[in-house]
C-alpha cells in the first residue's frame, strides 16, 4: 500500500515520461559522443594536410584548417 492512492492511468502516464526523459538524455549524450569524435578525429587530419602542405610550399588552407582545429575547444 502506498501513501497516496494513484490510479492506473497516472501511473502509467508516469511510466511514459520518465521513458521520453531517459530517450531525450540517451540522445543528447549520444549527440555529445559524436561531436567529440569528429573533434578528436578533425584535428590529426589537419595536423596530416598542413604537414603535406608544408612539404609541397608555402602555407595555405591546410594551416588555417590545422588553427581552427587546435581552437576547437575554445568554440564549444
Amino acid at each position: 500500500m502506498h501513501f497516496a492512492d494513484v490510479s492506473l492511468k497516472w501511473k502509467i502516464f508516469a511510466g511514459e515520461c520518465m521513458t521520453a526523459v531517459t530517450l531525450m538524455l540517451l540522445a543528447l549524450l549520444k549527440n555529445s559522443e559524436l561531436r567529440s569524435e569528429r573533434a578528436l578525429q578533425r584535428k590529426p587530419d589537419a595536423i596530416a594536410a598542413a604537414l603535406l602542405e608544408s612539404q609541397e610550399g608555402e602555407p595555405g588552407k591546410a594551416h588555417e584548417d590545422l588553427r581552427a582545429a587546435i581552437r576547437m575547444e575554445e568554440e564549444t
